[in-house]
């Protein structure tokens, strides 16, 4: 009854709406720590924020805004829902709470502040091909940029940075030309209308008013295209090309997407230099220097490429394969430090094709990659609703458009041979093989094991910061065991040791910082890398498994399943006792030392089949994980 009345006075009011207060009921269950989440409640009051057209506004500080006394129970059942336009109208609203003292309620306060984070990066825009004069000026520039023959690397990213900077002003000279041109075209319609409404509208008037039409259509298009671009909607989708529309769009995804602060220590920090500061620190510690490593794995891989192969991979480069890279690339991915998109590079390929030969060429020749040439922007992307720790936000790398032709070729030659060393185990980022693999067979062990009554083991892993963690040399000793030639693993290692990267904290970034380990999400490589990093783990628990350490599940005679991979989602598998649990830990713990990888317990869940609840829940307290319960999700898809 309160959601239909709420609804039907919002609907009936005519200005926008602002509904504040202790609503007490829950949106999902990330509201409510340590008592029930109802979700048909949440649901309903879910349906009722949507069906009034209205939109709540991020809290910044504390997760919770109510507390038991004992503080054994929290919830966040006070918010602030406000009408989707006022979010077009006023994009730097935020909602924030207060210290709460003898209350069991924290105050929140609703308010706009805007604050500057700094300059922001070029970033090349499409729209700007459509104006009359930018291809001509574009390849005029690109010819009379100074050039540095010693370094094709270094002439290419001097060349680009030359261009970003003739570009700025081009287009900010263009802006003001457009600004005066729209004025003096509104001047003459009124002029022209003003005629017309006299009676002497002659065909040369009517005409004249057709033109100037067009003229203010035109630039009003350019207008829109660009705040198009910025807030990402296309117009075959939304059928809109009006410019207010885009720039409510824009305004309300900088709403929803800006950091406005960081709870450290208890603390909530808001000021630029703080929070800037804060994620800058956070990430260097995250990718710093490794300690030593004194764990190693000593085995023999029985799968390795072949001469022939080898050769491919370490051939020279040529301008067909780098074009081929080009157009593989989206042309409209955020672009990295030097803001060029692929749709640039297409543009104007003609233009600076032989450029981009000689830059991408050095590498393969040297196996080198300049200071500065391999630098990268870490956007920041929510893990939750509320994200107000540092912690809760995953890094998405943009790298920068040479590097990433370098990547992509070396991305389209690796892929060419993992079909004959990855293992049938994984099922990710393999021709042929697919993410619904992992799934259906899980299926099937799970319904074989009911139906068979086999006490049964499944334990669910999850790795920690997987990406980031990978020890270099870690990785350099896998190549090397499957293979590979000593070109390729430097050509691999002076990737990964020439990384740089800046934060991005509200579109402005950070100082640089050096990488020491991890590989980046967002590099074409990361992927194809990382599964050779999982199939050395692969490697290690079949040789557990084949000497009889482990007990997997014998289905036949000739089939015994014990893993499965798809990239850092393992599912592991066996009869059910506590020498084979025993045993998958030692094996996980000696592969993480080597790796760098770690394991993260607490989100790990064991699962017994066929196993009576205290027998599982005793391993599941000693290890510190969870306790898997069927039906579960694996890969997005229901499994039990």
């Amino acid at each position: 009854m309160l959601w239909e009345y709420l609804g039907h006075v919002v609907n009936q009011w005519h200005g926008e709406v602002v509904i504040m207060g202790d609503f007490n009921e829950f949106r999902c269950k990330s509201d409510r720590f340590g008592s029930h989440f109802n979700v048909q409640g949440a649901d309903v009051f879910n349906s009722f924020i949507v069906n009034a057209g209205l939109e709540e506004v991020p809290i910044r500080g504390s997760a919770f805004t109510w507390c038991h006394k004992s503080a054994t129970k929290m919830s966040k059942l006070d918010r602030f829902l406000v009408s989707n336009n006022l979010l077009n109208i006023c994009p730097h609203i935020s909602a924030i709470t207060l210290e709460r003292y003898l209350s069991d309620h924290r105050p929140i306060l609703l308010r706009e502040t805007i604050h500057d984070y700094g300059p922001v990066p070029f970033r090349f825009f499409h729209h700007w091909l459509e104006l009359d004069g930018f291809y001509t000026f574009v390849s005029d520039t690109w010819r009379n940029a100074p050039a540095d023959m010693s370094n094709g690397m270094r002439n290419m990213t001097g060349k680009l940075k030359f261009l970003k900077s003739k570009i700025r002003k081009w287009i900010k000279d263009n802006r003001c030309n457009r600004k005066v041109a729209f004025d003096k075209l509104k001047e003459e319609l009124r002029l022209v209308d003003e005629a017309i409404d006299k009676g002497v509208g002659t065909e040369e008037v009517v005409n004249k008013r057709v033109e100037v039409l067009n003229s203010l259509r035109y630039i009003d298009q350019m207008h829109a295209m660009d705040l198009a671009q910025k807030a990402k909607i296309k117009w075959s989708i939304e059928g809109d090309e009006n410019s207010s529309f885009f720039h409510g769009m824009l305004n309300k995804k900088r709403n929803q997407s800006n950091i406005r602060g960081i709870m450290v220590d208890g603390v909530w920090k808001d000021q630029p230099n703080d929070v800037k500061r804060e994620f800058l620190n956070h990430f260097q510690e995250r990718f710093d220097k490794p300690v030593e490593r004194r764990v190693t794995i000593d085995m023999s891989y029985p799968r390795s490429i072949s001469g022939e192969q080898r050769d491919e991979l370490e051939r020279e480069v040529t301008i067909e394969e780098i074009k081929t890279a080009v157009w593989n690339c989206g042309t409209d991915k955020s672009p990295g430090p030097d803001g060029f998109t692929f749709d640039f590079y297409r543009q104007f390929w003609s233009t600076i094709d032989k450029d981009v030969y000689a830059a991408v060429n050095h590498f393969f020749i040297n196996g080198d990659i300049p200071a500065g040439c391999n630098s990268s922007f870490i956007a920041l992307i929510p893990k939750v609703p509320d994200a107000n720790l540092v912690k809760d936000f995953r890094p998405i790398s943009l790298i920068g458009s040479i590097y990433k032709i370098i990547a992509k070729i070396l991305t389209n030659r690796l892929i060419n041979v993992l079909g004959d060393i990855v293992s049938e185990v994984q099922s990710a980022f393999v021709a042929g093989r697919q993410m619904l693999d992992g799934p259906f067979i899980l299926n099937e062990v799970l319904h074989w094991c009911s139906k068979k009554k086999q006490k049964s083991l499944i334990f669910k892993v999850d790795f920690e910061k997987a990406y980031d963690s990978v020890r270099w040399d870690f990785l350099d000793d896998v190549l090397k065991k499957f293979g590979f030639g000593n070109k390729w693993c430097n050509w691999i290692q002076c990737c990964l040791k020439s990384s740089r990267g800046s934060i991005l904290v509200n579109g402005s970034p950070t100082d640089e910082f050096q990488f020491y380990k991890g590989l980046k999400q967002g590099d074409p490589l990361s992927p194809f890398l990382f599964i050779l990093i999982m199939e050395s783990l692969h490697l290690s628990f079949q040789r557990v498994v084949d000497v009889g350490l482990f007990k997997g599940i014998n289905l036949n005679h000739s089939l015994c399943l014990s893993h499965m991979f798809y990239a850092d989602d393992a599912i592991f598998m066996g009869q059910w006792s506590d020498g084979n649990i025993t045993t998958l830990i030692h094996v996980l713990e000696c592969f993480f030392h080597a790796s760098g990888l770690k394991i993260n317990l607490s989100k790990s869940k064991i699962m017994g089949v066929n196993v009576e609840g205290s027998y599982v829940n005793q391993p599941a307290v000693k290890l510190g994980c969870q306790v898997l319960t069927s039906p579960f999700i694996y890969l997005g898809t229901e499994s039990g």
